[in-house]
């Protein structure tokens, strides 16, 4: 019987490689071919041609025996490694074609994975960093990468290696730059001086990146340039113009640009930057919109009186998603900048008319429930949510419109009492969600502790209001990120950041239960203590009493809705 199976497998292999419909399309041809090819049974029937063609004479087929082997161990990759393989591959390394070199290294990469890889010693070293030239350029990438293992045994040693690797530092391929200088920051981790000048020599190199013509390489340099910033800040600064975005560009290139000017800002060029910035706010697309406007916060934390005239005339063109990235940027402003509050309740008038996403609702009821006392129309703003509160469909809209009303009950208890009361009595008399409905609870029974308690936890510290406006930052030691340069770690970054961009009140942190979690073994009390006069029941152990409105009695159903206090 043939290694392949039964005559039947074999007889239909053969007709479909000789179907002349099955050669004329490619896809179903290499399909039949690699049923033939990458069977692991054939392992005993390719590892004596392999073996000879190490030793072949033409470049060419030492090329693809080198990567049989490591194709060959990754059809068997719990079978035992062959020391004479490995040690004939590691003497290929001096093989005069340099593709045979790089492919060795890869070969071995693989085959000696769990081991750590290649072995890399010092005449290991020296042989491919004065071969480097003649590799392409990812082999050129690839020996880099492996040379990251190898520490020199002496000062005078660790420059030499520095002065060969020098000319790659500023080439004009990408790649080696990046390898290069990633090797770079490797050998250098001792000496910060040197890991300095490097990044300042790779400067031109990454604006060239930052112009190329392809979308993924600009996108690539862009991560990189910030990863940079966080260790020299001014790196880019007489440069910031190259990083105006195009008409033409991807809106994730153009966010990721507002993310590097807004790290550029400086006294000098502070007017021409939120100039550039106000124009990206109408943008056709709103993500772009909205990621300036983002960026314009960010510069007001320096520059608040400049940004804030901005976001106000932002507010006047009454666009609906310009308007919600305006209140929620304001709401991030004031939580780091409390001199700005003033400013920004007067902006937040009328503005409530042209919100309709969650975000932006939620932003704007938590600039009414603390800064509330100061903006004439919260307690009326607060009224048409609450006489609306049945068809909100946002959860957070709904939690962040009880403590607004808590708040602003706390300062202005007169206009807010009767709306307190009918939205505590809808929340937990009607409300399905049990979040909502639990905090409900708790506020009405904070309540009943006294207006001091309630003021204790409502009106805590929120700002330092000594906090004056923010100049710059440290500097981060080059340390901190060189292990995650040249990896994908830079691009991930941005994806964090945008996330974080998109969360609700500065206060709150959304509670994401576990998918398996047993929430009897949570919120299980099996004796309650009852509630004394004056003293206020743990809401969650509510949760477990058999009424299934929560309530202790059904006094407490009668007293919320006119809030007798």
């Amino acid at each position: 019987m043939p290694y392949l199976g039964s005559e039947d497998t074999v007889r239909e292999l053969r007709r479909a490689l000789s179907n002349p419909n099955v050669q004329s399309d490619q896809l179903r041809y290499r399909n039949t071919i690699l049923k033939v090819i990458r069977l692991p049974s054939l392992v005993e029937y390719v590892e004596q041609p392999l073996t000879v063609g190490l030793r072949d004479r033409a470049a060419c087929v030492r090329r693809v025996a080198v990567l049989g082997w490591a194709k060959l161990h990754n059809l068997q990759p719990s079978s035992e490694i062959d020391a004479a393989v490995v040690n004939e591959l590691y003497g290929l390394l001096r093989d005069p074609d340099p593709v045979v070199m790089v492919n060795c290294l890869r070969a071995l990469e693989e085959i000696l994975k769990e081991e750590g890889g290649v072995a890399i010693n010092k005449p290991i070293a020296h042989h491919l960093l004065n071969r480097l030239k003649e590799c392409d350029v990812w082999g050129q990438c690839d020996v880099l990468r492996i040379l990251q293992r190898y520490r020199p045994q002496s000062e005078d040693e660790l420059f030499d290696i520095l002065s060969l690797l020098d000319a790659s530092l500023v080439s004009p391929h990408s790649p080696i730059m990046a390898a290069t200088l990633g090797l770079f920051l490797s050998l250098c981790s001792g000496l910060p001086a040197v890991s300095l000048a490097a990044l300042e020599r790779v400067r031109g190199p990454l604006l060239a990146a930052c112009g190329s013509a392809s979308r993924e390489m600009r996108f690539t340099a862009l991560c990189h340039i910030q990863l940079l910033l966080r260790s020299v800040p001014g790196l880019m600064g007489a440069h910031y113009k190259r990083f105006f975005c195009g008409y033409a560009e991807p809106a994730y290139i153009k966010q990721r640009k507002m993310q590097v000017l807004v790290e550029l800002v400086n006294d000098e060029n502070v007017a021409m930057l939120l100039d550039e910035l106000k124009g990206y706010c109408t943008d056709v697309n709103t993500d772009t919109a909205q990621a300036a406007i983002s960026a314009i916060g960010r510069i007001g934390r320096s520059y608040s009186d400049r940004c804030l005239g901005i976001l106000t005339g932002l507010l006047g063109l009454k666009q609906e998603h310009i308007t919600s990235a305006v209140v929620q940027t304001m709401r991030d402003l004031v939580w780091v900048c409390p001199q700005c509050s003033s400013t920004v309740c007067l902006a937040l008038e009328g503005c409530e008319e042209a919100l309709q996403d969650s975000q932006g609702r939620q932003a704007l009821l938590w600039l009414l429930g603390v800064y509330g006392e100061r903006v004439s129309s919260a307690p009326y703003t607060l009224e048409v949510f609450i006489d609306g509160v049945r068809s909100e469909a946002s959860l957070g809209v709904k939690m962040e419109l009880l403590t607004a009303t808590m708040r602003l009950f706390l300062c202005r208890p007169a206009e807010t009492q009767d709306m307190l009361g009918r939205l505590l009595h809808y929340c937990i008399e009607e409300e399905t969600d049990m979040c909502v409905r639990d905090q409900a609870l708790l506020y009405y029974r904070l309540l009943h502790c006294g207006i001091g308690e309630t003021r204790k936890v409502l009106q805590g510290r929120r700002s330092d209001p000594s906090l004056g406006v923010l100049i710059g930052r440290p500097a981060d030691p080059v340390s901190q990120w060189a292990c995650s340069f040249n990896t994908l770690e830079p691009l991930r970054h941005g994806a964090v950041e945008a996330e974080s961009a998109s969360r609700g009140s500065p206060e709150h942190v959304t509670y994401d239960p576990k998918p398996k979690t047993d929430l009897s073994d949570t919120l299980n009390c099996s004796h309650p203590e009852k509630a004394h006069s004056g003293e206020c029941p743990c809401h969650l152990c509510m949760v477990n009493s058999p009424t299934s409105n929560m309530f202790t009695s059904a006094s407490e159903c009668s007293e919320v809705q006119h809030l007798k206090l």
